[in-house]
């Protein structure tokens, strides 16, 4: 139903596991007001559009962006990114954090605010975004969405989200090891490609997932939509210079380790990004060699380093400074 009044706009921010648990929590923030609309990320979206420039045009109108840390030992690249998407657009775009009780916010986001899904917590915080709006978002400008609300709509609304955001999992477990990444990486296949020792193959397959190439990382090169078996062929066009220097000089340096033979670091190269949104070059990043995987090669009569065959190859991306 349409009030006249202008709409309170939350992006809700969540893992593709918690899909339908975010649609919940989606519909009780409605029950409280008609005034509240929300935008639940990967959903609405036509087939074929830009999305990752919908995801920025959704930020871009929202008053508030609500995160569901739900499972903390889950990858969580692609919800910071928005979070941080968002938070870059100025420093009145908030944040809140919903995450299970005796749990915390994730570290990168430690300094905004987090609510834990507990009953009477909640229903402070909903009161908050009721009556006093713009502390909770400070973007908004319009006064409280809700100054009345009725107790029982935020009782109501707290139990939804409470019911239906998901659960840690409890069951007894070997403890597990978390390695952070504290750097872009893309990390290719060679299995059974020719010519993978004098260049880098373009139908190497970008290993996608934990532990290798973050959705964050293929967002910077604006592949995060569309087909998922991308190649290094793929990441070079996405620079629009594919026959630029960078990537000569990446090849003379992969050709070289292949070979085992030392080589000095290129200075003067680095690969060029641009914004999807915006079509003006980002930010350049310096690939760098990080490690390269191999086994015995088939020919049992190869010697030296041709006695390997490459299997993976695992390259840093390192930000290069912007000269003004």
């Amino acid at each position: 139903m349409a009030t006249g009044r202008e709409p309170f706009r939350i992006f809700i921010s969540h893992k593709h596991d918690d899909h339908d648990a975010a649609d919940k929590i989606a519909g009780a923030l409605r029950l409280l007001d008609d005034q509240i609309k929300t935008f639940v990320s990967g959903t609405n979206l036509v087939a074929g559009s830009d999305w990752n420039a919908e995801i920025r045009t959704q930020l871009m109108e929202s008053h508030l962006l609500l995160l569901l840390f739900t499972e903390p030992s889950k990858n969580w690249d692609w919800c910071l990114y928005e979070a941080g998407l968002f938070t870059s657009l100025g420093d009145e775009h908030s944040v809140v954090c919903l995450y299970a009780a005796g749990g915390a916010s994730p570290r990168p986001l430690k300094t905004l605010q987090g609510v834990p899904i507990e009953h009477a917590k909640l229903v402070s915080f909903l009161d908050s975004l009721c009556t006093e709006t713009w502390r909770v978002a400070r973007k908004w400008r319009f006064g409280a969405i809700g100054a009345s609300v009725a107790q029982h709509k935020l009782e109501q609304a707290a139990q939804i989200i409470g019911e239906h955001f998901p659960r840690p999992r409890t069951e007894a477990a070997p403890e597990r090891q978390l390695t952070h990444f504290p750097c872009h990486r893309v990390v290719l296949d060679l299995h059974g490609l020719d010519c993978a020792h004098d260049r880098i193959p373009e139908d190497a397959l970008v290993v996608e997932g934990e532990g290798a190439t973050s959705t964050f990382t293929m967002s910077l090169f604006n592949l995060t939509r569309g087909m998922r078996r991308r190649t290094w062929k793929d990441l070079v066009q996405a620079t629009h210079d594919p026959d630029g220097l960078w990537l000569a000089h990446l090849n003379q340096r992969y050709a070289a380790a292949i070979r085992e033979e030392l080589f000095s670091p290129a200075l003067i190269t680095p690969m060029p990004l641009t914004d999807a949104y915006t079509g003006q070059r980002r930010r350049s990043y310096r690939p760098v060699l990080y490690e390269i995987q191999r086994a015995p090669a088939d020919d049992p009569m190869a010697t030296g380093p041709m006695s390997l065959r490459p299997l993976q190859l695992t390259l840093v991306l390192d930000p290069v400074a912007e000269h003004t």
